[in-house]
């Protein structure tokens, strides 16, 4: 296993854009919000990660699935939407699904963003 939420998590709260659009880095959380008293926030947790190439009977690689989740007031989740894609996709990752989620009893918009791609320990570097 490697500790890939780790290392997005890092390259996420590196991003001066990113962070510039959030406010603080406090706004980058590790699965789902504690509270939403104060937005915008973004949210990741690797879903998935399953062993994808072996060498020698020993897994070489992993196939790494991370979802990201823009979580707004009534602005829209566009301009952080693409900060974080520019990020993935700078650190090789492929988008599978890019959705915006109705969230009627909150009325907050709510963006969800899925990624994948295979990763070997040096990758984590």
């Amino acid at each position: 296993m490697l500790d890939v939420n780790a290392w997005v998590r890092n390259k996420l709260e590196a991003s001066t854009a990113l962070v510039a659009l959030l406010g603080s880095t406090d706004q980058i959380m590790f699965g789902y919000p504690n509270t939403f008293s104060i937005l915008p926030i973004v949210t990741f947790t690797e879903m998935n990660q399953p062993h994808a190439l072996f060498s020698d009977d020993t897994p070489t690689t992993v196939e790494s699935f991370i979802q990201v989740d823009v979580w707004t007031d009534d602005s829209g989740t566009t301009s952080i939407a693409i900060a974080v894609d520019l990020i993935m996709i700078g650190l090789l990752w492929g988008c599978e699904y890019s959705s915006d989620v109705p969230e009627p009893d909150t009325k907050f918009r709510h963006r969800v963003m899925r990624y994948r791609r295979q990763l070997t320990a040096e990758d984590l570097v």
